[in-house]
């Protein structure tokens, strides 16, 4: 959950219960105004052109940073395309079909998806 969801939240149970003042909807103001929003980019390759295909590789591209994508254990963070979309990703470039024509060479890892998200 995002830090203003989480003070937009707390916003409306002060208000329910009669506590809200103006400084509480100026701080939520001054997180907008505070963080430009941040493009966050996930490769997906997954092992078939279906969005729940299993993911076989990742890569991510999030808040500046280029973390591995993968959870504690070592395993993709998104098992499949829907999940990420679930979490909040778009895709904003889907498979390039023209690859899978050919069975005998192989031009890419899988079909790779790639996503989207502003923060």
């Amino acid at each position: 959950m995002t830090s203003i969801r989480k003070q937009i939240e707390r916003c409306v149970t002060r208000f329910r219960d009669g506590t809200l003042v103006e400084g509480d909807l100026l701080a939520v103001l001054d997180t907008l105004d505070d963080r430009p929003p941040r493009q966050s980019l996930l490769y997906l390759q997954a092992s078939s052109s279906s969005p729940h295909a299993g993911v076989i590789g990742i890569s991510l591209f999030e808040e500046g940073h280029d973390p591995e994508g993968l959870d504690a254990q070592g395993n993709p963070r998104y098992r499949s395309v829907r999940e990420a979309i679930q979490d909040g990703w778009r895709v904003i470039k889907f498979p390039e079909m023209a690859l899978a024509m050919d069975e005998e060479n192989n031009y890419g890892l899988g079909y790779e998806f790639i996503l989207e998200r502003w923060r």
